[in-house]
Order: structure tokens, then C-alpha cells, then sequence
């Protein structure tokens, strides 16, 4: 598959879940980065409750060589081919295991900052693994 073939498929999955693939970002403290935009944010992959107990339903999620590694979002450091690639192979991942973007609202908006607030603050956006449906 060539290189502009998988930013096709990048850009299918992403179009499939309401999301865009952001070939020019930055993560953390401006760290180049290419990754899943979701309502303008990496969703995250793993989350957790307030007492730091991970909660989300998503089991072993695997995550490429160069994964943002301070967060468990959906970016890869670096930019250009090698970081695509490793995009590529890992929302490949994301879809034959039956993951979805999702964005659901943040039941303790009412306590954030108006600055989280106006920067979309009030909601989280995650990858979620779909029920497995019997036929």
C-alpha cells in the first residue's frame, strides 16, 4: 500500500467517526505530532475515575513504537511518513477490533474553569470498543 493510499484510509476511518486526522499537530508542550482529532482533541484510549481506577471497557489496547506516551491519546510523535505510517497501523488496529470515536458529555462540567469550558472542557472524547453483536 503506498503512502497516500493509507492518508486515504486515515482519512475514511476518521471521516466514519465524525473525526479528522491531523498530519501537523502538536501534543503535551508543543511536541510535533500526528494523531485522531476528535471535537479538536487526541481521544483518549484508557480513562480513568477520579481516584485514578481505570474504568473504560477497552482491555489491552496496543500502541505503536512512537504513541504519545505522557497521555493515552490517539497521537504519534514525530511527523511525515514514519509517524503516519505508525498512525496508519494503529487506527488499522482501532478498526479491525471494533473501536469507535465517542464523545460523551462530562457529568462535573458545572465545576470547570470558563477556560476549560470554552476549550472543550465539558465533554470527553474517547475511542471506545463496540459490543460485539451476535448474529
Amino acid at each position: 500500500m503506498t503512502h497516500k493510499e493509507k492518508i486515504l484510509q486515515m482519512t475514511e476511518f476518521a471521516k466514519k467517526n465524525g473525526a479528522t486526522i491531523a498530519l501537523a499537530g502538536e501534543c503535551g508542550f508543543g511536541r510535533e505530532c500526528v494523531g485522531l482529532l476528535v471535537g479538536g482533541n487526541y481521544p483518549d484510549y484508557e480513562w480513568d475515575d477520579k481516584d485514578y481506577n481505570r474504568i473504560d471497557p477497552n482491555g489491552e489496547v496496543w500502541t505503536p513504537e512512537d504513541a504519545y506516551h505522557k497521555h493515552p491519546c490517539v497521537a504519534v510523535l514525530g511527523r511525515g511518513e514514519k509517524a503516519e505510517g505508525q498512525l496508519y497501523e494503529w487506527l488499522k488496529w482501532f478498526d479491525d477490533n471494533g473501536f469507535e470515536a465517542e464523545t460523551v458529555a462530562k457529568t462535573d462540567a458545572d465545576k470547570l474553569h470558563p477556560i476549560e469550558l470554552a476549550m472543550g472542557g465539558a465533554f470527553h472524547n474517547r475511542m471506545i470498543k463496540r459490543a460485539k453483536v451476535s448474529a
